[in-house]
């Protein structure tokens, strides 16, 4: 509970993307290098980063730990961070439908260009699966801050 209540603070104090987070967390990293794809920096962050960073870590260690002393059930031997990876993978996804992806493709859409639509599909529809280096660079990343701001693009809502 504890160590799921700092995750808790460090993502809120942090502002993290929650996809890329635990799709990063997915690869049983060493260090918290791949977890900062997913930081936005808040003011938090930004006004002590090595602090938080060092939260970060500290905090990557206790989990390692636990996650290296659990056991696969069904053979009671310790899991591989492989095979624990592999199954976090199954339930993290790379990709999902993002507000500010779809209005771009909407709007060429309405000017009878399907492509980014068509786009979008193809990959929307294999969200846990490795693309393209271009599929990735287009679609694994941070919202860009222009947009944090801007309604109607910035949020896609469960009921839309």
């Amino acid at each position: 509970a504890k160590l799921s209540s700092e995750l808790e603070t460090l993502m809120v104090q942090t502002q993290v993307d929650y996809t890329i987070f635990f799709r990063e967390l997915s690869s049983v990293p060493d260090d918290i290098g791949p977890l900062k794809k997913s930081f936005y920096r808040s003011a938090s962050y930004n006004s002590d980063p090595e602090g938080m960073d060092k939260r970060w870590s500290e905090w990557l260690v206790t989990w390692r730990s636990l996650v290296d002393s659990t056991t696969d059930a069904s053979t009671n031997l310790p899991r591989s961070r492989d095979e624990l990876s592999e199954q976090m993978k199954l339930v993290n996804p790379k990709y999902s439908l993002r507000e500010w992806f779809v209005v771009p493709a909407y709007q060429q859409a309405a000017a009878g260009n399907y492509s980014l639509v068509r786009e979008l599909q193809e990959v929307m529809t294999q969200p846990y699966a490795e693309q393209s280096k271009d599929m990735e660079e287009k679609y694994y990343r941070l919202k860009p801050f222009e947009l944090f701001e801007l309604g109607g693009l910035s949020h896609y809502s469960c009921s839309s």
